[in-house]
């Protein structure tokens, strides 16, 4: 059972913990995605129905974030240092997404659980 919470505890983490909600659970802010030369990151996790998500440009080339299942994800171009912000739809959903400029490159690709409004968190 010890093993169970270990691996579960991260995700929760990530879900419930993402800015400072004031001991609500729920974050205060955007959720930060980073993108760098090793890749999107993180490039797989949950996040609260009509959470908002930070794109940011760590890398020193273009990227441009869009998604076929959850068409709100998708960015301008981001060049070197900019930001965009993307609001979630509702939930339940999987949303998966890719580098518009470079939609093969595996390590520019993800997936977000949306969770269903009113889960409790």
């Amino acid at each position: 059972m010890r093993a169970a919470i270990l691996l579960v505890a991260p995700l929760a983490f990530f879900v419930a913990c993402g800015g400072s909600g004031g001991g609500t659970g729920v974050p205060a802010g955007p959720l930060d995605v980073n993108l760098t030369a090793a890749g999107v990151s993180p490039s797989s996790f949950s996040a609260l129905s009509n959470a908002d998500l930070r794109f940011t440009n760590n890398d020193t080339v273009d990227h441009q974030i869009g998604s076929s299942s959850c068409p709100e994800l998708s960015t301008p171009r981001l060049t070197p240092g900019r930001n965009a912000t993307a609001t979630l739809g509702s939930g339940p959903k999987a949303c998966s997404f890719s580098d518009s400029l470079n939609p093969s490159a595996v390590a520019f690709q993800g997936t977000i659980n949306v969770l269903a409004p009113g889960n409790g968190y």
